[in-house]
């Protein structure tokens, strides 16, 4: 590591500034970024931040949407030492305070864009050092943003740092009680970027799927003699091989120490890069996060952002087209709105090779609508949560008609699940799914407590119930609080949503229960149907007979013109509840 700096990140970029300069790394509208162009930036915001005090593990909080400054400030802060803490862009003056102070943060950049939210906070941060902003405020004491970088030298601080340190504090989405500040590791982003590695190539070269656009995937692979053994790869013999668990684990370790060495950051290397979209997916999320990180330690993407924060089918099919857009990541909310876009037809994504879904369960119906949509492309269906860095499992779907409902693929660590008592249960029976992993937190910041409830004897508890199937996979069935007691029976909301998002004339649906009586609680569904569309309540209850048992279809139905949705694509059904929990 020490070739170019004693600083993990530096490292990285000095390396791809140094082999690959011309490279781009960034597309932003007419902003074409490439390493020798973003390197300088990062390093002049780096030196910034050292003038300002910052010091090693210091942590500087940021508020940017999906932009190239993201990344500059994120490296930046990475750089100088410190532990960036993205904050969610649609926060409210609270949150922004609590978030501030919380994490003990030094320094505050943000986009102008997002001024309501951060001006009112500032006069109760007590902790933060300096302001910079992007854009034009009305403030005093507050740092333009360009006159902040530009002051800086392009030059390495040169702050040595290590794999075991914190490199990003992401902070839960908060829906029970206030957000948590997990700590994740630069080695577990190392460790899980190895682990996803060995795995994805492993199932992806052994899987069946349909010929002819298994050839188009495989076209983007970079294998060693391909010209010459391209039948090989493709044969039976080929995949029996992948296989084997020694081949996974060569793989994972070639990829740990081509990482670690940024003399493996040859131009080779940057020949098969990735150009991936992530529209309906924030950066402060760590489920796209990760990417930024991984994006940087092997310069093997180029990330096309939408100028726009709002999500823009046309305007994502037109940067497909023109950008060749090889990887598109979406959350499940994300992906049908594309793909119930009009004009979606007239778009070509024949370039699109793996459209990846997360954040989310991805239903059986969506990834086949997908896959038809996209047909050189295979689904990746990533599954895990921040605390574990943040995939824990995936699945890999290339055929339409051989998808697996409720599968989230078999686990990339340890895995197992018990029951109410903490006894591990037999395959088949459902219980809480617990994780174990080299990619699990460092722990809650300034919270041991709530880090010791999820966390122990090294297993990490996930909060979801599921169980595992005949072949090994993972079958969610729904979030451990979400469950709802009628009468003595449990009732799952994904199970009832999905059958009710079957209905022609619906949207979303979001399934809560409601305080009863005789009953406990009684099931009720909150739904939004589509443009244009009316129904009555009796005729949603109708459509769920026969799909359903009795006490499973929802007692009542209440429409509403929009369910809201955080930035990540993530229900808010915390907030259905409060807006529609109370008995009629």
């Amino acid at each position: 590591m020490a070739s170019f700096s004693p600083n993990i990140i530096a490292n990285s970029l000095l390396s791809h500034a140094a082999y690959n300069p011309e490279g781009e790394i960034i597309v932003c509208g007419d902003r074409r970024i490439r390493w020798k162009d973003l390197v300088p930036r990062v390093l002049k915001i780096a030196q910034g931040l050292v003038k300002l005090g910052v010091k090693k593990d210091d942590k500087v909080v940021f508020m940017f949407h999906n932009t190239p400054e993201f990344f500059e400030i994120n490296f930046g802060i990475q750089v100088a030492g410190g532990i960036p803490c993205p904050m969610n862009y649609r926060f409210v003056p609270g949150e922004v305070e609590y978030q501030g102070n919380h994490s003990d943060a030094v320094v505050f950049f943000f986009d102008a864009l997002w001024k309501e939210a951060v001006l009112p906070a500032l006069k109760n941060l007590p902790k933060i050092r300096k302001v910079i902003c992007k854009g034009e405020v009305e403030a005093q004491g507050i740092v333009e943003y360009e006159s902040f970088v530009e002051e800086g030298a392009a030059k390495d601080p040169l702050i040595a740092n290590d794999w075991e340190d914190v490199a990003v504090m992401i902070y839960t989405g908060g829906t029970t009680g206030f957000p948590k500040g997990v700590m994740l590791t630069y080695k577990a982003h190392l460790e899980m970027f190895s682990i996803l590695a060995g795995y994805a190539a492993t199932r992806m070269f052994s899987m069946d799927m349909p010929k002819e656009r298994k050839e188009k995937i495989f076209e983007d692979f970079q294998l060693p003699f391909k010209s010459v053994l391209g039948g090989f790869f493709q044969s039976e013999l080929f995949k029996n091989l992948m296989k084997k668990p020694g081949v996974r684990k060569f793989l994972q370790e070639k990829t740990r120490k081509d990482i670690m060495n940024p003399r493996k950051k040859r131009k080779k290397a940057y020949e098969s890069a990735r150009r991936s979209m992530y529209p309906s997916m924030p950066f402060f999320h760590d489920a796209s996060y990760a990417n930024i990180i991984g994006g940087v330690l092997t310069g093997g993407s180029c990330f096309i952002l939408p100028e726009s924060v709002k999500f823009d089918p046309k305007r994502i099919l037109e940067l497909i087209e023109k950008e060749n857009v090889s990887m598109l990541c979406n959350v499940p909310t994300g992906w049908k709105k594309l793909l119930d876009d009009p004009d979606f037809g007239r778009y070509d994504v024949g370039c699109v090779r793996t459209a990846t879904t997360g954040g989310g369960l991805c239903s059986k119906d969506l990834k086949a609508r997908i896959l038809k949509a996209f047909p050189n492309a295979m689904v990746f269906d990533g599954f895990g949560q921040t605390e574990m860095t943040p995939i824990t499992s995936f699945r890999i779907d290339g055929d339409p008609e051989n998808i697996e409902d409720r599968s989230v693929g078999s686990s990339i660590v340890d895995v197992k699940i018990v029951d109410e008592n903490n006894r591990e249960v037999a395959p088949g029976e459902a219980g809480e799914i617990l994780y174990r992993s080299s990619t699990v937190m460092k722990g809650y910041y300034k919270d041991e407590g709530k880090t010791k409830e999820v966390i122990e004897d090294g297993w990490f508890r996930s909060g979801d119930l599921g169980y595992i199937d005949t072949i090994g996979e993972i079958r969610l069935i729904d979030r451990k609080k979400e469950c709802i007691n009628t009468g003595g029976e449990k009732v799952f909301p994904l199970e009832v949503e999905e059958v009710i998002s079957r209905h022609p004339k619906v949207d979303v649906v979001c399934i809560i229960g409601v305080p009863d009586e005789d009953w406990g609680h009684q099931v009720r569904g909150v739904v939004q149907l589509k443009a244009g569309e009316t129904t009555r309540p009796e005729e949603i209850m109708e459509f769920c007979k026969g799909k359903l048992a009795g006490y499973k279809i929802p007692k009542s139905i209440v429409f509403v013109k929009e369910i809201p949705f955080s930035p990540a694509g993530k229900m808010l059904r915390q907030k259905v509840r409060e807006a529609h929990g109370v008995p009629a």
